[in-house]
């Protein structure tokens, strides 16, 4: 009876608030809904694949290990990754969900990073998943934060818990969108603190929406590690191109 009830709830709710699709924004069919896009989007959309940096996960040629920007760089994360490239219509998607309002996207979002690299999260026995965070301000004005979106979705598909309390976004840092990386690097400096490291987490996961230079994971690893965290790996939505 109960399970007859929920399928009329659930029903209801597709009725009034049908999925759409987070490449095209169109309704989707029942049977896609699980995947999060259309039968034509999918076709388009295009994950990392399976060459990418083994340090920051951005798409490399078949015969390379590391990106040549990770070749002469030293991070403080160990290691990131990403589901996506962010070209095409997931740079829409993304938009969206980080100004529209779409947190919906974030199910779509944690459901392919435990298809892609399921084996990977658990795995790694992470003890934590830690968003990047927003400068309290503005995360009051757009709503929410983005990152701790996703982090709470992949926390519940992995069971990994999120704290959205260790680190803390101090300095409401400049758009970085058309900064290189020397300038995105010293605009974060002590842009974020830790506050706190109770539990004494060893090995953490950071998720965040997209990577660019890796700046910000950067600076939040480095901030974890100077609190005693022993490992620092990240994931991302979405990452940029061949480096």
């Amino acid at each position: 009876m109960n399970h007859i009830i929920k399928g009329i709830i659930d029903s209801s709710i597709d009725l009034l608030y049908p999925k759409h699709c987070v490449s095209c924004d169109k309704v989707l069919l029942k049977i896609e809904k699980e995947m999060g896009f259309c039968k034509a989007c999918a076709k388009k959309i295009k994950l990392v694949g399976p060459n990418y940096c083994m340090t920051c996960g951005v798409p490399v040629n078949e015969n390379e290990e590391y990106c040549s920007t990770c070749q002469n760089t030293k991070h403080y994360f160990d290691q990131t990754k990403a589901i996506f490239r962010y070209t095409g219509d997931m740079k829409d998607a993304m938009y969206r969900f980080k100004y529209a309002n779409r947190r919906c996207y974030g199910k779509t979002f944690a459901w392919h990073a435990m298809k892609i690299y399921g084996n990977w999260i658990k795995g790694m026995d992470f003890d934590v998943i830690i968003p990047v965070p927003m400068y309290e301000k503005k995360k009051r004005k757009r709503g929410y934060n983005q990152a701790e979106v996703f982090a709470k979705r992949l926390s519940e598909v992995s069971g990994i818990p999120v704290d959205n309390e260790v680190v803390r976004r101090k300095i409401d840092t400049v758009a970085m969108k058309q900064l290189n990386r020397l300038k995105r690097k010293k605009n974060l400096l002590k842009a974020f603190t830790m506050v706190k490291n109770d539990v004494q987490f060893r090995k953490v996961l950071i998720v965040d929406d997209i990577y660019t230079t890796g700046s910000t994971l950067d600076e939040v690893a480095r901030v974890l590690k100077d609190g005693g965290v022993k490992e620092v790996y990240g994931l991302c939505i979405c990452t940029g191109q061949l480096k």
